[in-house]
């Protein structure tokens, strides 16, 4: 995994934004996040994997944040409120999902207009990390995806030798 700064770069969380973490795991990014958005902002932090948010519930509590909310979430449903996120972060999940284009109309649900989010995965390469090679989802499958749910995304960067991230906006 590589330091969380070129994917915050990307995502530009500022003071006061609410954002989501959608896959949040234990919270690699989620911690960074809140500690941008602070004080008047929030991050929900969501995981279908209630280990996970448990690991990131004693990394919070550690930490002494108090602007993070973790949300046990469903595989194929997001519970986030219409148009309420100023940001949406999704890091290396979109090669899980069974439903991508449903949760990506989700996150198009949530996001209020003008709204930026990422999807960041792995390369569709074999690389030391990652999954296996047959689930990686290629950038431009991701951006075709993007467009279908209403979003904007822009071209894929590369975040290294292992990983990419494709920018997008709600129009």
């Amino acid at each position: 995994m590589h330091p969380p700064e070129h994917v915050l770069s990307l995502l530009d969380p500022r003071r006061g934004h609410v954002v989501a973490d959608v896959g949040c795991g234990p919270g690699y990014f989620t911690l960074p996040i809140a500690e941008r958005v602070q004080p008047a902002g929030r991050v929900v932090a969501l995981d279908i994997a209630p280990e996970m948010l448990s690991r990131l519930r004693a990394r919070v509590a550690t930490a002494g944040v108090r602007n993070v909310a973790l949300v046990q979430s469903e595989e194929s449903r997001l519970p986030l409120a219409a148009a309420t996120y100023d940001r949406v972060l999704l890091a290396f999940l979109i090669h899980e999902l069974e439903a991508p284009d449903e949760v990506l109309r989700d996150v198009r649900h949530a996001l209020r207009p003008g709204g930026l989010g990422v999807v960041v995965d792995w390369m569709p390469r074999e690389t030391p990390a990652g999954p296996p090679l047959e689930v990686r989802v290629p950038a431009e499958r991701v951006r075709e995806r993007l467009e279908r749910a209403g979003l904007a995304p822009q071209t894929p960067v590369d975040l290294g030798p292992h990983s990419y991230a494709v920018v997008f906006r709600r129009p």
